[in-house]
């Protein structure tokens, strides 16, 4: 059986991981009542290939909490989490890498 690490459960932008890794899943909850959008960058910034993107909306617009699978994707930088919205942070974000 395969193991992998996680970040944890983060509310606000920050490097997840610095260097080359596999991008298993990344799980998103609202945790406000603006959408918020969450992105996941190939980098140790907000910026350069963007691998993922949710946009996560209070109930019932959006589900309760939404997951990515990834399968592994290889991110040869890094992993730069960002979560925005007009109201500052408003999502509960774990990402899920080897």
């Amino acid at each position: 059986m395969t193991s992998c690490r996680s970040s944890g459960v983060l509310t606000a932008s920050s490097v997840v991981l610095s260097g080359r890794c596999k991008l298993i899943s990344v799980h998103a909850q609202a945790t406000s009542s603006a959408p918020t959008t969450v992105k996941v960058f190939d980098n140790t910034a907000a910026s350069g290939k963007e691998l993922v993107r949710i946009i996560v909306a209070p109930a019932p617009e959006s589900p309760a909490a939404i997951e990515f699978d990834m399968h592994g994707v290889i991110a040869t930088n890094g992993l730069y989490l960002d979560i925005s919205t007009g109201a500052g942070t408003g999502a509960a974000v774990s990402v899920e890498f080897n």
